[in-house]
């Protein structure tokens, strides 16, 4: 997108252009009376917010899809056709009713989106109940056919009878695909209603012994899965909680267990039940501390990977009762950053995580062909915690390639939040295909190395690794393997004075 189309969607300038443009195009209509130039203004609008919407048109609907958008400059135009019926003395009883179902469908839009918007998840994977978290069809097709329309009533001027009929088909079909919804919508909402009236008896009947609380921003389901297989273990029932929708949804998609949507603080309340005895957390998330509150459970946190990065040893880490840990340099680094914590808080429990983790083949300078993985960090949330090298990465990849070497590229999931990052990932993605192209090695990149595969699986595929300060360098020293890690800022001594695991690489 280019700099002007960021700037007017910041400041809503796209709505504000296509609801002008659709006034001048209702006075046209009237101005210009039955000529080709009337019916033609009202397309201009329309054509811009078709284009503004072409994912939302292109794709099949989800969701509540485009119900709602540039609702105004629908109005007008309905307006407009109305006065163009009424100009070219159109306007009989079959094009006013036409014209008032648009009005009617249209209107219903908003509604339904308010409507959606209540009826939100809440429970999976509980036993004996079968969740209404999502909606019977989806409601965003209403959009399309609001907009097909919409076109039918503005072209009337062409074929006037067979264009009314259709657009009364297709409105009559979005009321009716409204009405439906609400009908879904109550069911949904009624369904919720009575399994939050009767969850703490499910609690107590299911009686878990601890929960997983969790909050995090998109893509960030992987601070939980990497928990999960050996919280099982544990052979005790658990459930997953969550805070938002979003999070809600990403977990259910990657568990059986139960997982609890619960939006408000009173909402956790109804957790407290006898069986449990703690919460495990895998983040420092903001709301962590709602749940902290609950002081006769045990709160311990696991955060999702060992690094020497500050926000490992942050002094947030107090409010929880135990910091399990991978072992004393995870201590060490508290102290080293000058955040005294309680003796008492510390518990050593290893990292479960290098379990599958394979040694080398052999020495890497014995092997014809060699794979070798970058697996970069992203920028953090303030730039002193900036440890990414992807600014580097084309050029660390391209040396690679000219080295013969089958690369396998795995980016922090969040990489692609940041512009400049994002492009970066996208070059070495280009670059790596086009190799692939030419030269026919089978480089591991996209889909196939950042979701298809875990992080274990790549280790396990190469027999050595580029990163940064990141948590997957810990678990690679397991292997055994060559590592590197790119130091961004400053120079080699530095940096292994500031990151001591970096005594354990090439710098």
């Amino acid at each position: 997108m280019s700099s002007v189309g960021k700037a007017m969607n910041m400041m809503s300038l796209w709505p504000a252009l296509v609801n002008t443009l659709a006034v001048l195009a209702t006075v046209a209509v009237v101005a210009l009376e039955d000529t080709g130039w009337a019916l033609a203004a009202p397309l201009v609008p329309l054509a811009i917010l078709m284009w503004r919407q072409r994912r939302t048109l292109l794709g099949a609907p989800r969701g509540v899809g485009g119900l709602g958008r540039y609702l105004t400059a629908r109005f007008l135009l309905i307006a407009a056709a109305g006065a163009q019926l009424f100009v070219a003395e159109d306007l009989h009883a079959l094009e006013i009713a036409g014209t008032l179902l648009a009005l009617g469908a249209l209107a219903i839009e908003p509604v339904v989106r308010s409507a959606n918007g209540v009826a939100v998840p809440y429970a999976s994977g509980f036993p004996e109940h079968e969740p209404r978290n999502d909606a019977a069809f989806p409601y965003g097709w209403i959009f399309p056919l609001n907009l097909l329309s919409l076109i039918a009533l503005l072209l009337t001027g062409l074929a006037a009878l067979p264009l009314i009929l259709v657009a009364v088909a297709l409105s009559a079909l979005s009321i009716g695909l409204a009405l439906f919804a609400f009908v879904d919508i109550i069911r949904r909402i009624r369904t919720r209603h009575r399994f939050q009236a009767n969850l703490f008896q499910t609690l107590e009947t299911m009686a878990p012994v601890f929960y997983i609380y969790w909050n995090a921003p998109a893509r960030s389901a992987f601070q939980v899965t990497m928990w999960l297989p050996y919280l099982e273990r544990l052979g005790v029932p658990f459930v997953l909680v969550t805070r938002t929708v979003p999070n809600f949804r990403q977990l259910a998609a990657v568990t059986d267990h139960p997982v609890l949507l619960r939006r408000s603080l009173t909402d956790l309340d109804e957790l407290i039940v006898p069986s449990a005895r703690g919460v495990f957390y895998v983040n420092n998330a903001m709301r962590n501390n709602h749940m902290v509150r609950y002081s006769q459970l045990t709160h311990i946190q696991l955060l999702h990977g060992e690094s020497d990065k500050a926000s490992s040893a942050t002094p947030i880490i107090r409010m929880y009762d135990r910091d399990f840990v991978a072992g004393q340099a995870a201590i060490d680094r508290f102290e080293k950053f000058g955040v005294s914590m309680p003796p008492d808080i510390f518990r050593i429990v290893g990292r479960p995580q290098v379990e599958d983790v394979d040694g080398e083949r052999g020495p890497i300078g014995e092997l014809e062909e060699r794979s070798v993985l970058y697996a970069p960090t992203w920028l953090g949330y303030q730039a002193e915690t900036n440890y990414s090298s992807l600014g580097a990465g084309p050029a660390i990849v391209r040396g690679l390639l000219d080295r013969g070497c089958t690369v396998i590229f795995r980016p922090h999931p969040y990489s692609s939040r940041s512009p400049e990052l994002r492009a970066a990932c996208d070059e070495i993605r280009e670059m790596l295909a086009s190799d692939a192209g030419s030269t026919g090695r089978e480089h591991l990149f996209g889909e196939i190395a950042e979701n298809e595969m875990s992080v274990t699986d790549c280790f396990n595929a190469a027999d050595a690794m580029i990163s940064d300060v990141s948590a997957v360098v810990g678990d690679f020293l397991h292997s055994g393997k060559p590592l590197a890690m790119v130091s961004p800022r400053t120079g080699a001594e530095e940096f292994v004075e500031q990151f001591p695991m970096a005594r354990a690489a090439y710098v």
